[in-house]
């Protein structure tokens, strides 16, 4: 028996996540279309207006570095303002939450990096948690101090 590349657990491991999600669609009876296989689209769209791609990670591994251009390309062709990459146990790097706030200062889209349980709670519209990059980019806005003294 040939053993599975790094690509091809990260490939089983994201389908499992898109089955996932489609049955717990199915099962709140939720609209959606999902992607045709082979093709390259954006993994789900919801209500037709909620965009969101599964970005199964659970381990160390570069597929976390594709998430910038992925939300790039998507955006090209959804004209989105929000999308929402569901990931797996991995948190995504500092360093690539960075890129994907550039990225939204820069085009204008939000990206949202979610648990499956998190966006569920978004389609369902429950009270919303920050993402990741929501606390990210909030910890480094710096406060700017004001001037409390009256003058004389």
């Amino acid at each position: 028996m040939m053993k599975m590349t790094d690509a091809s657990l990260a490939n089983k491991s994201g389908t499992y996540l898109e089955e996932t999600l489609e049955q717990l669609l199915k099962a709140q009876d939720i609209p959606y279309r999902r992607q045709s296989h082979g093709k390259s689209q954006i993994d789900f769209i919801i209500n037709d207006s909620i965009y969101a791609d599964c970005t199964n990670q659970n381990s160390v591994g570069s597929v976390e570095e594709k998430i910038p251009h992925k939300v790039w390309k998507y955006w090209k062709m959804y004209q989105y303002k929000d999308v929402y990459i569901i990931k797996g146990k991995w948190n995504v790097s500092p360093k690539v939450l960075e890129h994907l706030e550039d990225a939204s200062i820069a085009w204008g889209y939000t990206t949202h990096i979610v648990s499956i349980d998190e966006f569920m709670s978004v389609v369902m519209n429950e009270p919303k948690k920050d993402s990741p990059l929501e606390q990210f980019m909030r910890k480094e806005i710096p406060s700017i101090p004001t001037n409390t003294h009256d003058s004389p």
